[in-house]
């Protein structure tokens, strides 16, 4: 008779820095606690403890990594890896940035970031990765000075705050704004220009694993 497989875990460390980030964005930093996400995966604190984290800092610290690597760093990565044009990269950023809800939490994360230091130089960090993704992107086009720095802010600060902002619109309308917004970032690029875009530079500063020294 053959043996059933052996039973695999019902919650996977996975599932808890899921459900610990869906309260993050629903409630703040301080509904992430551990007695609260047990209570919601249905299982006892001890296998929080003794299979997945060591403590609710351990957790938190996982938290910032998830959204400064994942949702930063892989997003920029995967964009680089389509040798795209640096105009046509920037349209697949932003379609990239909304596809994988990479913008999702950020008002969340940056409520946190006020009120504790660990999260506010990972957010520091991270912006500072995404500008630099954009200024090169810019560059790349042919613009240079204050109208790199102005474009690459503008297309930032819209994509990071879209998601709260526009809660609950069409994605029929969404998608219209993107091109829209793509087509007025990207007017009057000087003409004759035609330079690849060194991504390497844009991801040479990926934040830092959260809680390490600086």
């Amino acid at each position: 008779m053959t043996e059933p497989p052996p039973r695999r875990p019902r919650y996977t460390r996975e599932r808890w820095l899921e459900t610990s980030i869906e309260v993050l964005a629903r409630d703040g930093i301080g509904g992430v606690t551990i007695e609260r996400l047990a209570s919601m995966l249905g299982v006892t604190r001890g296998s929080f403890y003794h299979h997945y984290f060591t403590d609710r800092e351990d957790l938190l610290r996982t938290i910032l990594d998830y959204w400064a690597q994942e949702l930063t760093v892989r997003v920029c990565d995967e964009v680089r890896s389509l040798h795209l044009d640096p105009r046509t990269s920037l349209l697949a950023l932003m379609r990239m940035i909304r596809s994988r809800k990479a913008a999702s939490y950020d008002v969340a994360i940056r409520g946190w970031a006020l009120r504790d230091p660990m999260a506010q130089r990972v957010v520091r960090e991270t912006d500072e990765v995404r500008l630099e993704f954009a200024r090169e992107l810019f560059r790349g086009m042919g613009y240079d000075g204050l109208d790199v720095e102005n474009r690459s802010r503008l297309f930032l600060y819209y994509e990071m705050t879209e998601p709260s902002a526009c809660h609950g619109q069409s994605p029929e309308l969404l998608s219209e704004l993107l091109e829209k917004r793509h087509a007025f970032l990207t007017a009057e690029a000087p003409s004759g220009v035609s330079r690849d875009v060194s991504f390497g530079r844009a991801l040479s500063r990926s934040p830092s694993r959260a809680g390490t020294a600086e």
